[in-house]
């Protein structure tokens, strides 16, 4: 599933947010930036949208870390809060699953 991270309207970047912490609640992946990206831009207002339904999803807090001009290559990464579980449990059922499989 493709997230999209939307500031004022505008996507700044993509994400499959494919890694997570389900007792945090946070999700994490790459950002692929877009041409509305900055980088060390201020996120507050950032959003959290669901690319095919367009559904927006309630967050704590987005966080953007650009180590791209330190690393001299492309390495965005974008860490959410997810403040529902029942959409941490509808979206990223990969990552419960994962969890819950090292208890087993």
């Amino acid at each position: 599933m493709i997230f999209e991270i939307r500031k004022e309207g505008k996507t700044i970047g993509v994400s499959q947010l494919e890694f997570g912490d389900p007792p945090m609640g946070i999700v994490h992946g790459d950002l692929i930036p877009t041409q509305f990206y900055f980088p060390n831009a201020d996120t507050t207002g950032c959003k959290l949208f669901i690319s095919e339904t367009d559904e927006e999803k309630i967050c704590g807090f987005i966080a953007i870390e650009d180590l791209s001009q330190e690393l001299d290559e492309p390495a965005i990464t974008v860490t959410i809060s997810v403040s529902a579980v029942e959409d941490y449990e509808k979206f990223f059922k990969q990552h419960l699953d994962k969890y819950e499989k090292q208890f087993t």
